[in-house]
């Protein structure tokens, strides 16, 4: 398997990857792309099947490419993901403790947010394979709270008078219910994790690392945090040796934000050259006992920086991308070479299951 839920056949002793197959299978394929020594193939039909395949519970899951598990139980699906991890992670070339895993409590029936493309009056996933739109009226990935809006969108079609063409829609769960929005930039209302119960666990395992030594904790830097997912709870819970809460700077991107600025929250692009300089002049901190990260997929290219800047005792970083993560993490030792830091914890929470992404909490001191 590959780190993206393919199996790897070699063909004249190139890759190929094929979707929906799984190690120790026959069969055969339909290639549908090759390029630079790679080929990509479609699975037309097995005459040898692997010990842990099963029948997928979507009705949809051959054709669409939204999950990539549903043919073989959940700890096999598990097992590839962890190796996936761990094949990622040796690229950091140091001492690293054993992958703690966090399964999802429920395999279907999670997502609170999903994007649906449309094209004229067909409206589903898109396939990159073939660029065409894949309908999934019978979806089980849904939370029970999308699925009337969502099934809405099959049943009465009259949207296609106002959306012609091609585009898509966004369906989210919000306090006030379900919202619906067309055309517009993803997590167009702001973005959340698309697994509640999940996400809890991910604050728990977040807060767990903050607390699991003695180490005394009164500054926290909060980088991407959107509106405090990950760190409200240790502001609220943690209270340092005279009493007081732990202090926290939140930084991200919110325009619409800016009118409510205080010392706990900066809006700014942590992508800008000039992020770094910016917000040395718009704190009173010069150091941080913690620094928290979750950049989204591709990562956060200048957390060195940050890092030699704020010298944290302790660096939390969330990712949605190991490949990223891990190349974040290598300027660590190319920054100070001089520093050492261990990486202590190493946490794969499946906030997507049934697909090949996952999340990574990695826990790194400073010494």
């Amino acid at each position: 398997m590959d780190s993206m839920g393919q199996g790897v056949a070699k063909i004249d002793s190139k890759p190929c990857f094929i979707a929906k197959t799984l190690p120790g299978e026959q069969g055969k394929a339909s290639l549908t792309k090759s390029s630079k020594g790679v080929m990509f193939a479609k699975l037309d039909t097995l005459d040898i099947t692997a010990d842990n395949r099963e029948e997928p519970a979507c009705p949809h899951f051959e054709s669409c490419p939204g999950c990539h598990y549903l043919h073989t139980d959940y700890a096999s699906e598990l097992a590839y993901k962890q190796q996936a991890l761990q094949h990622h992670l040796n690229r950091l070339g140091v001492e690293l403790p054993t992958i703690y895993i966090s399964p999802a409590v429920e395999r279907l029936g999670y997502r609170n947010r999903i994007q649906l493309h449309y094209r004229h009056k067909y409206l589903g996933m898109m396939d990159g394979a073939t660029n065409n739109v894949v309908e999934i009226p019978g979806c089980l990935a849904l939370a029970p709270e999308l699925k009337s809006v969502f099934d809405q969108l099959y049943k009465d079609k009259s949207w296609v008078a106002e959306h012609d063409g091609q585009g898509h829609c966004e369906l989210y769960l919000t306090n006030d219910g379900v919202s619906v929005e067309w055309d517009q930039p993803y997590a167009h209302g702001g973005f959340s994790q698309v697994n509640n119960t999940m996400n809890e666990v991910l604050k728990a395992s977040v807060a767990n690392q903050v607390n699991r030594d003695e180490a005394k904790v009164e500054t926290l830097l909060d980088l991407f945090s959107g509106e405090g997912n990950l760190s409200d709870a240790l502001v609220d819970n943690i209270v340092v040796g005279d009493g007081s809460l732990v202090q926290r700077v939140m930084v991200d991107y919110a325009p619409d934000r800016v009118a409510q600025e205080e010392l706990s929250f900066v809006h700014l692009d942590l992508f800008s050259e000039s992020a770094l300089r910016t917000f040395k002049a718009r704190t009173e901190y010069k150091q941080f006992d913690v620094l928290l990260v979750d950049p989204p997929r591709k990562g956060f290219p200048d957390m060195a920086l940050w890092v030699k800047a704020y010298k944290p005792k302790k660096l939390i970083y969330v990712s949605c991308n190991a490949a990223t993560m891990v190349r974040d993490l290598q300027q660590l030792s190319e920054l100070e070479p001089s520093k050492k830091y261990s990486i202590d914890h190493i946490e794969l929470i499946d906030l997507f299951p049934s697909t090949y992404h996952y999340e990574t909490l990695v826990t790194v001191s400073f010494h």
